[in-house]
């Protein structure tokens, strides 16, 4: 059973606060979220996992609570990410086991439903069908939540603090021709990562915010039933085993690079604001690309707050 010493939450919900570690991860019940839970409860961390999948995600709460000796260590619930109150409950639930939420992995994710550039067919007034954008409310819109409410409940932390890591991909980094949508959404988890660790930096929180950037094959182009299965990039997850026996394995990421990226994460306060690359057996710290020239710098910093401060501090100064 997890250790916990008496106390109260602001809410009056919580009655103890565990002295063991809290993550959420979403995505958890698969893939690199499960490679990472599966890594925290054998830390002696508490996890909960959160996943659609409610057969799966209760298998994995009960095998992991196994694994843990305590099934108080894990709990699952199902939550469909793109809907906020489904993810609130999930960190309130969090929250009232074990009175604290260390760590945050925003995890959950899938590829383009729809050719992109197919032709589509006219309706009736000429104009073509909406275009299926589920990919961009999952892999952005639940990883927005997800930092939200990740906020929220670090800044409830003794310290204040805690770390959020989210889910992006090269196609994060570089563009993925083929699947488009995933491209731009992957795009706005590197640029919320980075706008939020600088931020929360500028602020002196003890918050780090960092992101995962494993492969994607672009040589998938137009497959999207491949591409969504390899969404997580050449990582086994045990749902391809054809396209894993034909790839070079140099080419294949394996879970452990994932759990490695990660873990540094919460291992060095230092780092904040990374987009992790994961290749192989390789992590890559991508920091923010150099600016342009110094205006645009002066733009994107706070440059412009401290001289408008300095003013208003001056005319203040004057009234006096």
């Amino acid at each position: 059973m997890a250790s916990t010493s008496n106390g109260h939450g602001s809410n009056g919900t919580n009655t103890s606060r565990s002295t063991s570690p809290s993550a959420l991860i979403t995505g958890g019940a698969s893939g690199m979220g499960l490679s990472v839970a599966t890594h925290l409860v054998s830390q002696g961390w508490n996890v909960c996992i959160v996943d659609f999948n409610e057969t799966s995600g209760q298998e994995v709460a009960e095998r992991l609570g196994k694994q843990a000796q305590g099934q108080d260590h894990v709990q699952f619930v199902k939550v469909d990410v793109t809907d906020y109150e489904q993810q609130a409950k999930a960190f309130v639930e969090t929250w009232a086991r074990w009175g604290r939420l260390d760590f945050v992995f925003a995890n959950a994710g899938f590829g383009d439903k729809q050719d992109f550039y197919a032709q589509a067919e006219e309706r009736a007034d000429g104009s073509p069908a909406k275009p299926n954008i589920s990919v961009i409310d999952v892999c952005l819109l639940g990883v927005v939540y997800s930092a939200f409410l990740a906020l929220h409940y670090f800044r409830k932390n003794d310290g204040k603090k805690g770390k959020l890591v989210s889910t992006s991909s090269l196609c994060g980094l570089y563009p993925g021709e083929g699947i488009p949508l995933y491209t731009a959404a992957k795009h706005g988890v590197v640029g919320l990562t980075r706008a939020m660790a600088r931020k929360l930096a500028q602020s002196g929180e003890s918050i780090t915010v960092n992101c995962i950037c494993p492969g994607d094959p672009m040589w998938l182009s137009g497959n999207l039933l491949l591409i969504n299965a390899l969404r997580e990039g050449l990582v086994d997850t045990g749902l391809t085993p054809v396209l894993m026996a034909v790839s070079p394995p140099e080419y294949v990421t394996p879970h452990t690079t994932i759990v490695k990226a990660v873990t540094s994460f919460l291992d060095d306060d230092s780092k904040n604001g990374l987009a992790a690359e994961c290749s192989g057996e390789n992590v890559h710290y991508r920091v923010q690309q150099e600016f342009g020239d110094d205006k645009a710098e002066w733009i994107m910093t706070t440059s412009f707050e401290r001289l408008w401060a300095k003013r208003k501090e001056e005319e203040e100064g004057k009234g006096k």
